[in-house]
């Protein structure tokens, strides 16, 4: 665990420099288990559960893979075959009994989508991928996901819908909202079933 923590503190102190974000959220889970909520978020079929679209973890063969491991990749928000909106990586996984931890490279079509081309620092990418870290604990009420994202881009998007709307003003804030509207309502509503 050192090993995240004097990493993800080069990682907190390189965002400053570059105009982008730390995100800092903790939702809690009634009657949930640290360790089902782990086993949800490292499946594709859980995360195609959470978030009702196409999802699904690959090994560095692009084999799909039922449970997530460190190297392995995740695509997410699929909303056509082979186009997924999401784009992540596992870089490292700790487990212990009732607090399990993945730490990820994070990147979302949002990041490709600023409103001014002077804000792309990536050629095709927009911004270099964001460092997350989820940390599932379990709680005398049942258990929590604490996370911390650091390096969201701030600049300001435009991003489509799939219902023709967009949503338009800093990425940090928009994937603030996003992380409660698309992955935490979808955990709160299978683990209240």
């Amino acid at each position: 665990m050192r090993r995240i923590v004097v990493s993800f503190a080069a990682i907190l102190l390189a965002a400053s420099a570059t105009h982008a974000a730390t995100l800092q959220q903790t939702a809690h889970f009634t009657g949930a288990t640290a360790s089902g909520l782990f086993e949800l978020y490292m499946t594709g079929d859980g995360q195609q559960q959470i978030t009702g679209l196409p999802a699904r973890y690959l090994d560095a063969d692009g084999n799909v893979v039922a449970r997530a491991s460190v190297g392995d990749s995740l695509e997410a928000f699929c909303f056509e075959p082979d186009r997924c909106g999401l784009a992540a990586r596992i870089l490292d996984i700790a487990e212990h009994a009732g607090r399990h931890t993945v730490v990820m490279s994070w990147w979302n079509f949002g990041w490709a989508s600023a409103a001014e081309v002077a804000d792309y620092t990536v050629e095709g990418r927009g911004a270099p991928d964001s460092t997350l870290v989820l940390t599932f604990a379990d709680t005398p009420a049942g258990a929590e996901i604490r996370l911390v994202q650091a390096n969201v881009p701030d600049y300001k998007v435009v991003i489509p819908n799939p219902d023709g709307s967009t949503e338009t003003g800093p990425l940090s804030q928009i994937v603030n909202t996003h992380w409660n509207t698309l992955y935490w309502d979808g955990v709160r509503r299978l683990t209240s079933q």
